[in-house]
């Protein structure tokens, strides 16, 4: 089974929003061409009172632009086009709250809000009537086509130039945001298993190490992340660690204080014997992850 199918639909979406912006021989490259990188992924802050919560912004210096992406199944709520249409046209506050930090606080900045889904949203009914954005990764029998639907297209030209963008694979990154762990079993599964596999790989480097030394080793954005969503990556960490312990890790593994968090030694004789532990633990996920698309093709 490939980790494409183990991922969700949403968290497939942030994968191929950041892949358009890599230098990657698999993958188009769109975005980064217009200079946009990752600014921060699942920022959450509060604007005229209401809570906001998109899943991340891309930001080119080159032309002081910010795309906020929201990746949907199918489904929008009314209240959500509300939020976003006030951070559409009120885009300094991205600034002003060091919310964006890749382009610079002048007059010119912009940023413009995007609907994206695997789903066709032309007729949904709460599709918003404004200029939002709303882009639709369309499957076809030979590759992913990444397009803009009629009457909802980016206002900045030279990014609404960009598409269609035809990927020429059905295969979308996956890598670089490898698990999230609010939207369902099969990421939470996923993120176990990444977390179980970097307690090797760091176990191999230091002695001692805490859920930010397996976080940093797991995701290669791990920096980009917000600062809530890091919160909860390092409370899941913990509570997996804590549960595979009384599995056996404990054999090679401790839990130790350090101050005001906690941390682990290793105390395995033979790391060899650590890996052979940690592979039994993968195994055991992997095939759960099986069993649910086994489950879902029937």
């Amino acid at each position: 089974m490939s980790v494409m199918e183990n991922l969700s639909d949403h968290t497939l979406q942030i994968n191929a929003w950041i892949g358009l912006c890599q230098l990657d021989r698999t993958f188009p490259d769109a975005l980064r061409n217009l200079g946009y990188t990752v600014d921060i992924i699942d920022p959450s802050f509060v604007h005229e009172g209401d809570s906001v919560n998109p899943d991340l912004i891309l930001t080119s210096r080159a032309h002081n632009h910010s795309i906020i992406i929201d990746c949907k199944s199918y489904f929008i709520k009314e209240e959500q086009n509300q939020k976003y249409e006030s951070i559409h046209h009120s885009p300094e506050v991205l600034l002003t709250r060091g919310i964006v930090s890749a382009a610079d606080a002048t007059e010119d900045f912009d940023a413009e809000f995007s609907y994206s889904s695997f789903e066709d949203l032309d007729e949904n009914p709460h599709l918003p009537e404004n200029d939002f954005a709303v882009v639709h990764f369309d499957e076809d029998a030979n590759q992913y086509i990444i397009r803009t639907l009629d009457n909802y297209e980016f206002n900045l030209v030279d990014l609404q130039d960009e598409f269609p963008i035809f990927t020429n694979t059905r295969r979308l990154p996956t890598d670089y945001f490898p698990f999230d762990v609010g939207t369902g079993d099969d990421d939470y599964r996923q993120f176990t298993i990444s977390i179980l596999q970097s307690t090797v790989h760091v176990a191999l480097k230091q002695n001692t190490f805490d859920a930010d030394d397996l976080l940093e080793d797991a995701h290669p954005l791990w920096v980009d992340l917000d600062n809530n969503l890091k919160n909860e990556l390092r409370a899941h960490t913990e509570t997996i660690l804590t549960e595979y312990q009384r599995q056996g890790l404990d054999e090679h593994i401790e839990k130790v204080q350090a101050g005001r968090k906690d941390e682990w030694r290793v105390v395995s004789k033979s790391l060899q014997a650590l890996q052979r532990k940690v592979d039994g633990f993968v195994d055991d996920v992997q095939e759960k992850l099986e069993q649910t698309s086994l489950d879902d093709f029937e």
